[in-house]
């Protein structure tokens, strides 16, 4: 009886396992945005990411602090800092105020 109680425990074990395996296999959507998911999108999001930090001051600081003010390490934050003029420059004719 006692190798009868064993093998019982060890199955519920197994299939506690299993089920628990099962459940990270599952895939979660945030607030269900599944068409970031495709390509033509996720294109024309980087375009626009792109486009924004050329022509709007406000967003590209925004970006340039969210990005970089986690660097602790001087030349490498001044490295990220510089990247964005490096690969997004400015485009000046955008920066004047239009009045």
């Amino acid at each position: 009886m006692g190798n009868f109680v064993r093998l019982i425990v060890a199955a519920i074990m197994v299939v506690s396992v299993v089920r628990y395996a099962d459940a990270q296999s599952m895939a979660y959507r945030f607030a269900g945005h599944s068409y970031r998911e495709r390509p033509e999108v996720n294109i024309y999001l980087s375009a626009r990411y792109d486009h924004l930090l050329q022509v709007s001051p406000h967003f590209r600081h925004h970006h340039m602090w969210k990005e970089c003010h986690t660097i602790n390490i001087q030349p490498l934050h001044l490295d990220c800092i510089a990247s964005f003029d490096q690969y997004e420059p400015v485009l000046p004719e955008f920066w004047r105020r239009r009045y």
